[in-house]
């Protein structure tokens, strides 16, 4: 079994609930489940039973001939600070306890065994792209919940510079299928993919003062929504009867506050006719 440990600290504030469902606690299932959704958003390009069949083998299933996940998860932290924070910056009167920035843990990954396409690589590379291009908790598509690494026990400082060439490094390694270019990583499969998720574009945008970000994200999902109407649903996600998840994620870069926003393939719950680029093209002009 081999083993990493990543030093981390909280960006923005983090509204994840313990077992009762309301004191905060950043526990190892929402890490490992973070784990799984990042690792599925890369392989698009994989037919849907083979990404059921590949994702079990590392994660683990409840299916026939599914075994234990082959990734283990251990969060190590010395008691997370917690206070009153906006889960909307927009309506500042919607606070929520959540761990408050600043507030440093680790987290243990362990792999069980090695796989032809998920070794310890693998498995280093997806933790820090779950870093990166996600966060945890609640609102984590909408800039909450962002972490960074200072160090792993591999001796790299892994977040010195964040920039589209470094993901495109780490994307590489779970699908050849993503092209770099100077302003966004794009997925240029041609074949036919599943209907999910999966990645097909990355931006960073322009730096923000201290502050400004969270408020940005907010007032641009505000506006939008405000302006598309029925339109915005299946373009951007709700959790009105039923649950569709944006597919539009942005998260936070430590040190130049910037945000970086990974656009997912549509597949709405309902309405799908109704989905535009054009509306997520709008939402993202406002943050990039």
């Amino acid at each position: 079994m081999e083993t990493i440990t990543f030093h981390c600290k909280v960006i923005t504030p983090m509204f994840l609930a313990g077992a009762d469902g309301q004191t905060p606690e950043l526990r190892a299932p929402s890490i490992k489940g973070a784990m799984r959704f990042w690792w599925r958003a890369m392989n698009g390009h994989l037919p849907l039973e083979e990404l059921k069949k590949l994702e079990a083998e590392i994660f683990g299933g409840v299916g026939a001939g599914q075994g234990r996940s082959k990734v283990i998860v251990r969060v190590s932290d010395s008691g997370l600070n917690i206070r009153s924070a906006e889960l909307v910056p927009h309506k500042p009167f919607m606070k929520q306890q959540a761990i408050q920035e600043e507030e440093q843990f680790e987290v243990v990954l362990s792999l069980t065994m090695n796989l032809p396409n998920f070794t310890i690589k693998h498995l280093k590379h997806l933790f820090e792209l779950v870093c990166i291009l996600g966060g945890f908790g609640k609102r984590a598509r909408r800039g909450m919940g962002s972490v960074y690494i200072i160090e792993s026990s591999t001796g790299d400082l892994i977040h010195s510079k964040i920039d589209l060439a470094y993901i495109q490094e780490r994307i590489s390694s779970f699908s050849p299928f993503y092209t770099l270019s100077r302003e966004s990583i794009d997925f240029n499969y041609s074949g036919r993919s599943p209907k999910f998720g999966y990645i097909k574009q990355i931006q960073i945008g322009e730096a923000k003062k201290d502050g400004e970000l969270l408020h940005t994200i907010s007032n641009a999902t505000h506006k939008v929504k405000e302006q598309n109407a029925y339109a915005y649903d299946p373009s951007m996600g709700h959790a009105f009867k039923g649950r569709y998840a944006s597919p539009v994620y942005v998260s936070v870069i430590k040190g130049s506050v910037k945000p970086i926003i990974t656009t997912l393939n549509i597949a709405p719950d309902k309405n799908e006719h109704q989905a535009s680029r054009l509306i997520q093209e709008d939402f993202k002009k406002r943050i990039l």
